[in-house]
């Protein structure tokens, strides 16, 4: 397996626990980052970011390499539209602590493919 698959599957990891923490205890969670959860969406959320983290662990044990590569892109993406939001005001800003988090991580991969393809 190389690095930048261990890369996507440590982030696996990290959406697990993300998604898990807003499945069982999603107040105490997001105070953390000064939100609140009110509504049974932030359940659900949480629920797609389990499945979504159970995608990046199983591509990267199988070293699925255009996957590794496209998880770079959506990770840049999400930091970008979730600080738009922060700009116009819809969300509070703590929210880009966790983005910010999963935005580095993607440049984590970028350089390792980079590293394991020269």
């Amino acid at each position: 397996m190389i690095n930048a698959a261990k890369s996507v599957q440590y982030f696996g990891v990290f959406l697990l626990v993300e998604g898990l923490l807003l499945i069982t205890i999603p107040n105490l969670f997001l105070s953390l980052f000064l939100l609140s959860a009110s509504d049974v969406w932030v359940r659900v959320v949480g629920l797609t970011l389990v499945i979504l983290g159970y995608f990046y662990f199983r591509m990267g044990q199988e070293n699925i390499r255009p996957f590794l590569k496209l998880t770079t892109h959506s990770r840049s993406f999400q930091f970008l539209v979730l600080a738009i939001f922060v700009v116009l005001g819809w969300i509070h800003p703590m929210i880009l602590l966790p983005s910010g988090f999963e935005f580095l991580c993607g440049i984590w991969t970028l350089l390792l493919l980079k590293k394991e393809n020269s």
